[in-house]
C-alpha cells in the first residue's frame, strides 16, 4: 500500500505506466530469461534504459553465479549483462607459484630419467636396470599462470580462495572442490577433489539443497570453514574426510533461507573466516566469535564419528555485537547500545590474521582485537579491542570501506580511496601504545594502488596481488626462492629483469625493481606476451646489437633495469584493445578479464574469464622489435644504433624511489 501511495498509481494500473523504479522494484526477482522475456513485451520495457537496468543486472548476476560481492566492474549495465552471457560459459581458473604439495592443481610432468648404475658385490660385469615406465612427477612450480586440471569440467566457477598448501574452486551450483592438502593429508595426482559431506548428506554436485551448497567459504592455513544456503557452518580439517557442521555451546545460531538482513533475528550466520590458527564467524547479535579450528587435537564436545561439532571454548570479540536498527523511527533498547553505535558502529566485514582480528564498521573506523590461544585445550582469551587511529576515517557514502587480509599482513580500503597496507608489526605496536596510536610507524601507501581502481588485495607469506576494476591483476612482495608467485615469468634470471624481478644479495629470493611499486607490474594470461619477452632477451632482430644495453640492465641497482622494464610494461599492456579487435571485443573486457584473486603461502590464482575468439586473434608483429633504447630519466642514452624508443603517450613515469616498499 505505500508503494501505491508513494508511485501515485492507482491499484490496477498497468504495470508499463507505472515508474521504472517501482516496476525493477517488482521484476529484480526475476531470472535472466524471465527478465528479458518481460523486455520483449513492449517498446517501453525494450528502451536501454529498462532492458540494460545496471542494479537488475548487478543483482542477477551475482544471485545466478554466487559471485562474491565486490564490484568486478562499474555499475554499467550493459557491462554486467555481459559479464552475465560470458560467466555462462568463459571462466577459467589459473594458479602460479609454489607446487611442492599439490596445491597449483596442474598437469604433471614425465620423469624418463633411467635408475641409476649399480656394481655387482661380486666381479663381473657392470649391470644395468631395465628402463623403468616413465613416471609422472608434480611440477614444482610455475613462474607464468596456468590452468588447473579439470577445473573446465566443473562449470562456472564463482569464487576461489587459497590455503596454506591449497586450492580451492566455489562453482556457480555451491560446490567446493580442492587441489593440494589440508591437513597434511595430500590426495595426489594434481587433481581437484570435491569435499565431502557426512553420510546421510546431498552432494551439491548432484542435488541443489540449501543445507549443502555453499554461498560463501574461507581457506585458512589448514582448514576450510563455509557458510550453507541455509546459514550452516561446514568445516573440512581434511581433504580426504567429511566435513562437521560447526555449532556452539554458548551461542545460538539460527537458520535461515535468506541472506537478506533481518535486525529482528539473532543468530544468523553473515560470514565465515579461516584464518592462519584460528576459525571465525560473524554472527548478529553475537558480532565476531573465534573458535580454534577442530581436529584431532581438538577437545570438541562431539565425538569424531559425529557429523556435527559443537565448539565448547570459543572467543566472543568486544565491540562487535552492535547491529544497526534498519528503520530510522527505531529506538536503540538502552544507553550502552546506543552509545556502541556511536562510537564503534556495526561491523561491515572482518579478518582473521595470525594472532589479531581486524575489524571495520559502518561509521568509517577500523578496529584490532589481539587473541591467544590456550597452551592446552580450545579455550583462549582476547586482550582488548583498539581502534586504529590513522586509518579510521570521517564516513563517505561513496566510497566503502572495507578490510582485507591474512596471516601477518592486511590492506585497509578507507573512505579517503586509499589503499593502506600494514603488518602485524604494527598492529603490536598500536596495541602497546593504547588509544593514541596515530603517529605509529608502519603503514605503507603504495603508489600503485592509490585511486587506480584495486578493489581487493590477496596476501601469501611474502607477496601480495591488487585486483584492480578493470580486471588486471598487479604484483607486489618477495618470492619465496624464486618459486614463481609473483606470476610475472621469466624462464631464466635474464627475462626476470625485464619485468622488473632480481634476485637478492644471497641469490634464494627474488625482488622487484622501486620502479614497480609506482606503476605495478601486471600478471599477463596470455602466451603471446611470454614470447615476446623472450624475443627481446635473445636480442630482438639483432642480437649483437643490442649486448651492450642488456648488460646494463644486468644491475638491480642502477637506472637501467627498473626504467626499462617499466617501458616493457607499458608497451605489454592492452594488446587485446587495439581498435583491429573491436568486433570481438564489443563489450571492452578484454581477452582476460580476471573476476577475482587469491594468495596464500608461496602460490596465488585467479578466476579469470577468457573471450577465447579475440584471444585466438592476439598476435603481435614483432618481427622487426630490437631491444628497448631509451633515454633514462638522468638523461642517460642507452648505447646502440637503433633509433630511440619514446615513451607510450610521450611522458616518462614519475617514480616514487625515495621510500621502502617491498
Amino acid at each position: 500500500m505505500a508503494q501505491e501511495e508513494s508511485s501515485g498509481a492507482e491499484p490496477g494500473t498497468p504495470l508499463t505506466e507505472r515508474s521504472k523504479d517501482i516496476v525493477l522494484l517488482v521484476v529484480q526477482h526475476l531470472d535472466a530469461r524471465s527478465f528479458l522475456a518481460l523486455a520483449r513485451t513492449c517498446r517501453g520495457f525494450y528502451q536501454e534504459s529498462f532492458r540494460l537496468d545496471p542494479v537488475y543486472w548487478s543483482q542477477a548476476t551475482r544471485r545466478a553465479f554466487r559471485l562474491p560481492n565486490q564490484p568486478a566492474v562499474e555499475l554499467n549495465g550493459r557491462l554486467w549483462s555481459s559479464l552475465y552471457r560470458r560467466l555462462l560459459t568463459q571462466t577459467h581458473v589459473f594458479t602460479w607459484g609454489n607446487n611442492d604439495h599439490g596445491a597449483l592443481g596442474q598437469d604433471e610432468v614425465e620423469d624418463n630419467e633411467d635408475p641409476p648404475r649399480r656394481f655387482p658385490r661380486l666381479r663381473g660385469p657392470i649391470l644395468r636396470h631395465a628402463p623403468r615406465p616413465p613416471r609422472r612427477q608434480p611440477i614444482p612450480h610455475r613462474a607464468y599462470p596456468s590452468e588447473m586440471v579439470g577445473s573446465k569440467e566443473l562449470g562456472t566457477i564463482a569464487d576461489m580462495q587459497c590455503g596454506g598448501w591449497s586450492t580451492t574452486l566455489l562453482t556457480s551450483r555451491g560446490a567446493l572442490h580442492t587441489a593440494g592438502t589440508i591437513g597434511n593429508e595430500f590426495v595426489g595426482g594434481n587433481n581437484l577433489q570435491p569435499l565431502a559431506y557426512p553420510p546421510g548428506y546431498p552432494k551439491p554436485t548432484e542435488r541443489e539443497d540449501e543445507v549443502v551448497t555453499i554461498r560463501q567459504f574461507s581457506a585458512g592455513r589448514a582448514h576450510i570453514l563455509a557458510l550453507s544456503d541455509s546459514g550452516r557452518i561446514w568445516s573440512w580439517y581434511s581433504i580426504k574426510e567429511p566435513c562437521r557442521r560447526i555449532t556452539f555451546l554458548h551461542v545460538d545460531l539460527t537458520t535461515t533461507r535468506s541472506a537478506s538482513r533481518n535486525h529482528d533475528e539473532r543468530g544468523i550466520v553473515r560470514k565465515v573466516v579461516a584464518g592462519w590458527n584460528a576459525s571465525s564467524a560473524y554472527i548478529d547479535g553475537s558480532g565476531i566469535i573465534l573458535w580454534k579450528p577442530h581436529g584431532r587435537n581438538s577437545n570438541a564436545v562431539n565425538d569424531k564419528t559425529a557429523d556435527t561439532v559443537e565448539i565448547a571454548e570459543s572467543i566472543q570479540v568486544p565491540k562487535t555485537t552492535y547491529t544497526r536498527p534498519f528503520r530510522s523511527t527505531y529506538r536503540e533498547p538502552d544507553e550502552a547500545t546506543a552509545e556502541l553505535g556511536l562510537n564503534v558502529g556495526e561491523v561491515v566485514n572482518h579478518i582473521v590474521l595470525e594472532h589479531f582480528v581486524i575489524f571495520v564498521t559502518d561509521i568509517g573506523k577500523f578496529f584490532a582485537a589481539r587473541f591467544e590461544w590456550d597452551d592446552e585445550g580450545n579455550g583462549g582469551t582476547c586482550a582488548g579491542v583498539v581502534e586504529l587511529a590513522a586509518l579510521s576515517t570521517v564516513p563517505d557514502k561513496k566510497q566503502k570501506v572495507d578490510i582485507q587480509g591474512s596471516f601477518r599482513s592486511f590492506a585497509a580500503f578507507t573512505h579517503g580511496g586509499e589503499v593502506i597496507t600494514g603488518t602485524q608489526d604494527y598492529l603490536n605496536a598500536c596495541f602497546e601504545r593504547g588509544p593514541n596510536n596515530a603517529d605509529i610507524d608502519g603503514l605503507k601507501r603504495i603508489p600503485a594502488l592509490q585511486k587506480t581502481g584495486v578493489i581487493s588485495v590477496a596476501f601469501g607469506d611474502h607477496h601480495y596481488h591488487a585486483l584492480k576494476k578493470d580486471g588486471s591483476i598487479l604484483s607486489f612482495g618477495r618470492e619465496s626462492q624464486a618459486c614463481g608467485s609473483l606470476g610475472l615469468g621469466g624462464e631464466g634470471e635474464a627475462e626476470k629483469r625485464l619485468r622488473g624481478q632480481y634476485y637478492d644479495r644471497q641469490r634464494t629470493d627474488v625482488l622487484l625493481v622501486q620502479h614497480a611499486y609506482t606503476t605495478g607490474r601486471q600478471v599477463w594470461f596470455d602466451e603471446v606476451k611470454r614470447k615476446w619477452i623472450t624475443y627481446l632477451m635473445s636480442g630482438g632482430y639483432d642480437p649483437l646489437e643490442a649486448q651492450p644495453r642488456i648488460r646494463l640492465t644486468a644491475d638491480p641497482y642502477g637506472r637501467a633495469m627498473g626504467e626499462v622494464s617499466e617501458w616493457i610494461e607499458q608497451q605489454g599492456r592492452d594488446w587485446d584493445k587495439h581498435p583491429e579487435f573491436a568486433h570481438v571485443n564489443e563489450d571492452g573486457l578484454g581477452s582476460h578479464f580476471a573476476l577475482t584473486v587469491a594468495a596464500a603461502g608461496w602460490h596465488s590464482g585467479a578466476v579469470v574469464l577468457v573471450n577465447e575468439e579475440l584471444a585466438k586473434r592476439l598476435w603481435y608483429r614483432w618481427a622487426d622489435h630490437h631491444f628497448p633504447r631509451i633515454v633514462l630519466s638522468d638523461g642517460t642514452e642507452l648505447p646502440g644504433s637503433v633509433p630511440l624508443d619514446q615513451w607510450k603517450g610521450g611522458v616518462r613515469p614519475e617514480w616514487v624511489l625515495d621510500q621502502e616498499f617491498s
